[in-house]
Parts: C-alpha cells; structure tokens; sequence
C-alpha cells in the first residue's frame, strides 16, 4: 500500500511540474510593463507575443480576420488537411489571401529552433498528430541552382523539417491559447486597426484606434506601453508615421516579374528509385538565363495501402522570374510546360503525383525594404516593425517566417538587458535591420540579375525614382545601375555554386547560411574565399575543368 500511494504522489508531482514547465502562469508580479499590443496574429505576432510575455503584464493581439474560429481551433487532423487542400477561398477559415498562405513556405533551420524552444510541444504535435516530416539533407534531398548540381556529400547530415503554412499557423496558434492564460494574452479578432494614437511634442505612440469589421461604423482606442507592428507587406505604418510625425521611411522595392503556381499533391512512384527519394528537392531558378524554378516539400505522412504511393503529400511550386510565369488554367497544360522548360525529372514526378488541391496561382511577390535604421532617433518610441512589416523578400528563397522568428528574438534579448523602455525601439531598429539585411543580400542578389528588373526607390525627403531595364524605347525611366558591391556578390556567388558542385564542405557551409543558422558573411572565411578565387582565375586560364576534377 506505502508503494502504491508513493507512485501515486510522484505521479502527481510530475504532473504538476510538466504542466508549470508548459505553461506560463498567470502571475504577473514580475512583469515590468503593464501592456503590449501586437497588430497581426501569424507567425510574427505570436513569436513576439511569446517572447514578451516575460516582460508585459497583459498583452493584446489585434487580428483582422477570424482566426479562432471554431473549425480552426477545433477541427481533427483529417478535416483541417481537407480543408488545406480543397479551399479555394480561406474567407471561411478566417484567413484571408488564400494564395499567399497557400504557397511553399519553408521554415528554415533557425526559425524551427526558435518555434520549438518557445513552444515545447510544437515539434511532437506536428508531426504525430499532423504527419510533420523531418528530411534527411543526405539521403532525401537534390537541388539544383541554375544548371548546377550542388554536393550531395555534405560533411554534417543536416535536417529540413517540413510542413504547410497553414497548418503550422494554426496548430502554433492551438498552442499559444494552450500555453499562456488568456488573460494574459488576449486575442481580439475580426477587429482592424486604422489609426495610432499619439503624442507628437514627445515622439511616442500611446495606442491604436481600432473598429470591428462586424461592428464597422463604431470605432475605439486601445491604450498600451509597447506597440508592434506584425501586419506583414501590406503594413500601414508608412502612412500612419508620415500623417502623424511628418516621418518618411526610406525604402526600396525590386520588382523583377516573380510568380508561382503552387498546389498539393500525392506522390507516386515513378519508375525511377533515385527520383522517388527526392524528397525535399528543386531546381532554383537563377538569372539571367535560368528563370524558371520548380520546388517540391513533402507536407504531410498518410496512412495508405496503395504499393505505388510513396506515403505523404508535398507542396509543389512552379514558378519563374522575369514574368515567364507558368500556365494556371488546368494541370496538363502545366504538365506540358515543365516538360518544356525544366528538365524531365520534374515532369516524371509531376506525371505521376496524384493532385489534391487546386492550381493556385501567385504573381504579386517583390522585394521591399523599409530602411527604419536610417531615422536614427526621428522614429517614434515604443513602436516598432517585425518581420514583413519591415522587410519583404523575394519568396522563392523562403526566408520570410525564419527572418520574422529572429527579430522577434533579437527583440527579446533587448527588453532581457533592461534598456529604457523609450530607448527600445531606437535600438531594436538597428540590431533587427542588420537581420533584415543579411536576408535582403540573399534574396536582391540575383534578382539584380533580372533582364526586366524594376527598381523603385524613395529617399528620405519622400522622392521616388523608378528605374526599369527594358528594351522598349517609350518607357521613360532611366535603367537601373548595379551597385558595385551587387556586382561582386554576383560574381562571387556564381563562382560558390560552381565550386559547391564538386564540394561538400562547401555546399554545407552554403545551407548553414540559407538555414539563416549562419550569417552570409560566413561563406567570405578565407578558405572558402581563396577556393572561389582560383577557381575564377584558372577559368580564365582554360584550366577550370581540371581544377575541379582535381
């Protein structure tokens, strides 16, 4: 009987420490600040609404559309998949934009550690109960950029977690309500914000005016300490400072003719073992003679007894640079233009995938830089931009959620050294655009290659200049310059991928920096530089296929 009742006590004890690790409690005597508020409930709004639960008593989060909604927060595993594949409008699911949350994104190495630390039951959630697969880069990986063949013999066998958008939001979005006391993070959805409320004499934004969208014609104010924008590439924020400060925010938009056409598909086999363990895979497309990419991402594990099924689902994206967009009206017609323009393997595996969803298609993505830094203390206090508000990157390099997590982060250690609350935005600008800066590289460096390239540019005094490559002679914009730095991190680049061909080390190194686990800069390290270099060199020399073979 002593052991039995024993057991029983650790049992409960354990228990009760699992759920206090899981849970934060709603004991708000060490929180130094009253209240946050967060307009945008997606990925960056709730990482930073996380990560400032340690610091703020009650936090709000602002949401426009119907996100806890009774099919999202409710629905079983089966019914939220069916809904992923077989809604052509997410109105009805409280999310609107269908095709952007339909398209491939990838959560990045970084950006899952940051999700997984913050919400410890996240990782085993999806992929038990929501088929979540983790992808061997070693065995079950091939890509390729341009026409070349990256290394497949990395030196670390490194991992790509893969799964939807749509079902990580909403299962992160389940998690949050589960982790955190809802009186300490509070939702208010189908409620749009259309004003700050501020005080111009101090520089500082007091609050948000706000309407719901069932109740459109009352409006009213929400007061907080600490106000974060987290509403993505359609952000207001440049109209509310410049209406409300007389501020302008630099900035810098290339538009180079991006779009895709995503969907869900089963995959079968096709004949073919060596196309059947591409798992995660694609060829990227790289200007100005390689504009068209094809990327597939295993999404999710199903439970089939058909021989022929490779047993999971993938997202597929067929897409293009410099406006040669694939066709959307019906999948033969694509079918029919991968087998033109990329090589068969993608066709093969296209041919033999069975579609589950519809052809969506996407053609509004561009790069667009807010350059918040250069206001030094002009930008308003308390008030700051995460993720898309701040920086939108070319979605073919798959950056945008990663880049968000790392923000809100780097947010994080900022409120953790105790600066002055008025000192915070100041200094979050600076340290988060240096984030923003390393992914903006990446993403502008080839599309500055783009034969159409638009470059659009407003300066600090609010002047826009547009510039556009083109051969038509009626155009009156004067052609963009590339930068010279841009023209040696393309001669520099092409030259990595070239090497990375014929190296492991390399093409590891490579991933470690599009995983954002490491910075771009880690690719310049002397060895990597001097390899690059000669290489270059001996090309001038007619001696580059022996270098490489050597």
């Amino acid at each position: 009987m002593f052991w039995i009742v024993l057991f029983i006590l650790l049992g409960v004890t354990c228990w009760f420490y699992k759920q206090r690790k899981n849970r934060i409690i709603n004991d708000t005597s060490d929180k130094k600040y009253e209240h946050a508020i967060i307009m945008g409930g997606s990925i960056a709004g709730m990482t930073t609404a996380a990560y400032l639960s340690k610091y703020f008593k009650r936090i709000t989060i602002i949401e426009p559309d119907d996100v806890l909604n009774e099919i999202l927060m409710n629905s079983t595993t089966e019914e939220l998949f069916d809904y992923r594949c077989n809604l052509k409008n997410a109105n009805t699911l409280g999310r609107s934009g269908v095709s952007q949350s339909y398209q491939i994104h990838v959560l990045q190495g970084e950006g899952g550690k940051i999700l997984f630390d913050l919400f410890p039951n996240l990782k085993n959630r999806l992929i038990n109960d929501h088929g979540a697969k983790i992808v061997s880069l070693k065995n079950n990986f091939r890509f390729i950029i341009g026409n070349v063949l990256l290394n497949k013999n990395l030196t670390e066998d490194l991992s790509w977690f893969c799964i939807d958008r749509f079902t990580l939001e909403t299962i992160l979005r389940r998690e949050l309500c589960l982790q955190f006391d809802q009186q300490q993070i509070q939702w208010m959805c189908n409620t749009k914000v259309n004003q700050l409320i501020v005080d111009q004499t101090t520089n500082i934004v007091h609050g948000v005016q706000y309407r719901s969208k069932i109740n459109s014609n009352k409006h009213e104010e929400l007061y907080g300490d600490f106000i974060i924008d987290c509403t993505g590439r359609h952000s207001s924020s440049i109209k509310w400072l410049k209406q409300n400060f007389d501020l302008i925010i630099p900035t810098e938009q290339l538009h180079v003719g991006t779009g895709y056409v995503s969907f869900v598909g089963e995959r079968f086999k096709t004949g073919n073992p060596t196309l059947d363990s591409i798992y995660v895979g694609g060829n990227a497309a790289h200007a100005p003679n390689h504009n068209k990419g094809f990327l597939t991402i295993p999404i999710r594990q199903l439970n089939t007894t058909d021989p022929n099924s490779l047993g999971f689902a993938s997202n597929f994206a067929i897409y293009c640079v410099n406006s040669e967009y694939p066709p959307n009206d019906c999948y033969e017609n694509l079918l029919e233009w991968v087998k033109d323009n990329l090589p068969n393997d993608y066709y093969l595996i296209l041919k033999s995938t069975k579609l589950l969803s519809p052809l969506l298609p996407y053609r509004r993505a561009f790069d667009d830089r807010k350059y918040v830094e250069k206001l030094g203390r002009k930008w308003p206090r308390n008030y700051i931009l995460v993720g898309d508000s701040m920086c939108v990157f070319n979605p073919k390099n798959g950056q945008g959620m990663t880049h968000a997590c790392r923000q809100a982060r780097q947010l994080n250690e900022i409120f953790n050294k105790n600066y002055p609350l008025e000192d915070i935005s100041y200094i979050y600008n600076r340290q988060a655009s240096a984030i923003s800066e390393e992914c903006w590289l990446g993403s502008i460096t080839n599309d500055w290659a783009v034969p159409t390239l638009k470059l659009i540019k407003t300066d600090k005094n609010g002047r826009t200049t547009t510039y556009q490559r083109s051969d038509d002679s009626t155009l009156n914009y004067p052609q963009p310059k590339t930068p010279v730095f841009m023209q040696f991190l393309q001669w520099y680049t092409y030259w990595l991928i070239k090497c990375a061909a014929y190296s492991g080390e390399l093409t590891t190194a490579f991933f470690y920096v599009v995983f954002q686990e490491k910075t771009p800069y880690s690719l310049l390290r002397p060895k990597f530089f001097f390899r690059i270099l000669l290489a270059s060199i001996l090309n001038s020399l007619n001696l580059t296929k022996k270098f490489f073979v050597s």
